[in-house]
């Protein structure tokens, strides 16, 4: 696929809006609907002045023309919809541009027709987060690209790749409301929950290890995946030591349980502290 970004025209003057007249932002009409809960409020023009651009986008995939309309709300770039041509004030038309390339970038098609191809449905993410993504696999030297229905296509070879990238991006995601623990922060938590744990394996009825388990763990299974962490690793070390903090807390665990739990915590911790 490979949309075509400069099919823009200048609107005549009787396109402009009268004078006065505020033109308000919508997608009134158009296969792309703004994030809910998003305002039209922060979305309006009230300048008379300039000229209106409007970029033919007919030939985009909606899953790319809806990348585009999320990335422009979350830039903040004053825009409307009539259909799929995007309706801008020339004095935002640089910021357009910038993204329209971001999504061009992301769109770009760089499979080999002779190889082995898969597809990833994209069903349900957000632009920001297909621009993520496109990014992600950039990075790592993925060739892909998004098809006509918006879905992830690259090398069968690149498959497990792609599958890490994609995993990490939506655990991410699920970490929205948990605490951001970085730094200094993060690694006083995590040690002072090693030390907990190496207690309490050494000795279950163990007073002091007992309440750092509890109270670190509980606090650790709250905490959002850091910078530097795989998201799917991170989960499974929070999972760990909340499932340790239940246990240590309920009537029907075993010494033998508790135990192993703690030891398998303590050394997962070990290999990252």
């Amino acid at each position: 696929m490979a949309p075509s970004f400069r099919s823009h025209f200048r609107r005549d003057e009787s396109d402009k809006p009268a004078e006065g007249q505020e033109v308000e932002i919508a997608t009134e009409d158009s296969d792309v609907q703004n994030d809910e809960g998003s305002s039209s409020e922060n979305l309006v023009v009230d300048d008379d002045s300039g000229e209106w651009l409007a970029y033919e986008l007919h030939e985009w995939a909606s899953q790319s023309r809806a990348m585009l309309a999320q990335l422009l709300i979350a830039d903040k770039v004053v825009h409307s919809w009539q259909g799929t041509t995007l309706l801008a004030h020339e004095s935002v038309e640089e910021a357009v541009d910038a993204l329209l390339d971001e999504v061009e970038a992301a769109t770009d098609p760089e499979l080999d027709s002779d190889k082995a191809q898969v597809a990833f449905e994209m069903e349900g993410w957000s632009g920001e987060q297909q621009a993520l993504l496109a990014e992600r696999l950039g990075a790592a030297a993925v060739p892909h690209e998004f098809d006509a229905d918006g879905d992830l296509v690259c090398h069968e070879e690149d498959e497990e790749q792609a599958e890490l990238v994609i995993e990490d991006i939506l655990a991410r995601a699920a970490d929205e409301g948990l605490e951001d623990l970085e730094g200094l922060a993060l690694n006083d938590l995590l040690s002072a929950l090693f030390g907990a744990t190496d207690r309490v394996r050494k000795d279950v009825h163990d007073g002091v290890g007992v309440l750092g388990c509890v109270t670190h763990g509980h606090r650790l299974r709250g905490v959002a995946t850091p910078f530097g962490f795989a998201a799917g690793n991170w989960v499974v070390l929070r999972d760990s030591a909340g499932d340790l903090a239940d246990l240590l807390e309920s009537k029907d665990a075993t010494d033998a349980d508790v135990t192993d739990l703690a030891a398998r915590l303590r050394d997962a911790l070990h290999r990252i502290i």
